[in-house]
């Protein structure tokens, strides 16, 4: 498996990311994976995948990592910028018909869904997906991210017509794969199941639990069984 530094750029801003490409032959498909919000690029997952023999993405979006760009003044519209700027970036090393799937944790997670409104994404894999409001998307998102403005919220049942994102799960015609962690702070139990009911094809969903896990991969060992989860969904596909 051979691994490269990358970059391309979004809105003017140089973005950095890390793409990995397996020695075998590449299967039909790959995989783009999304950061949570100001999280890390998940280097050991895409390597996994990679060593599968799967094309495999990763990058900070602005204001994250290497990436350049002033955190402070981005919204999530942004975000979602970066993550179709980073899938055509994929898109065109791949050489033949691959498909491409998207892979999140959290924030990164519900960029992902909303991703698959704008690209061709095959299929979801959302760990600890992070609900929004409709409201304030296009408004800077450090001024908002602070969890406690969203924890209480996100305990609320809703259909997948009273949020965007949901409805374009609902709308999504792929696999998709919900990883809750059950000791989650930041994304409770309902936000998670929220998506979940917004799945309209009940057997393209698979619905995990990393018992007594907290939101983040915080050891080794959750990156374990996080990457077992990943595994054995992707070779169902």
């Amino acid at each position: 498996m051979a691994s490269r530094r990358i970059s391309f750029t979004s809105d003017g801003y140089k973005l950095a990311g890390h793409l990995f490409i397996s020695a075998g032959n590449p299967k039909k498909l790959a995989f783009l994976f999304i950061q949570g919000w100001q999280g890390h690029q998940n280097l050991s997952a895409a390597e996994t995948l990679a060593n599968l023999n799967h094309i495999c993405m990763t990058y900070d979006m602005r204001g994250h990592g290497e990436s350049e760009g002033d955190i402070s003044k981005f919204s999530r519209a942004d975000f979602t910028k970066d993550a179709t700027i980073a899938y055509d970036y994929l898109k065109q090393q791949i050489n033949g018909d691959v498909a491409i799937g998207a892979v999140g944790s959290s924030f990164g997670s519900y960029t992902a869904i909303l991703l698959s409104e704008k690209r061709e994404v095959c299929c979801l894999s959302l760990r600890v997906p992070a609900t929004y409001p409709n409201e304030g998307y296009n408004e800077p998102h450090l001024a908002k991210a602070d969890p406690d403005n969203f924890v209480a919220w996100r305990m609320k049942k809703l259909g997948y017509s009273e949020n965007h994102a949901c409805k374009i799960l609902h709308d999504f015609k792929g696999k998709v794969q919900i990883i809750e962690a059950e000791a989650d702070e930041i994304v409770p139990s309902q936000a998670p199941k929220n998506y979940a009911e917004a799945v309209a094809n009940r057997n393209y969903l698979a619905y995990e639990v990393m018992k007594n896990a907290p939101h983040r991969l915080a050891n080794d060992k959750l990156q374990a069984e996080y990457e077992k989860l990943l595994i054995e969904w992707v070779e169902k596909l």
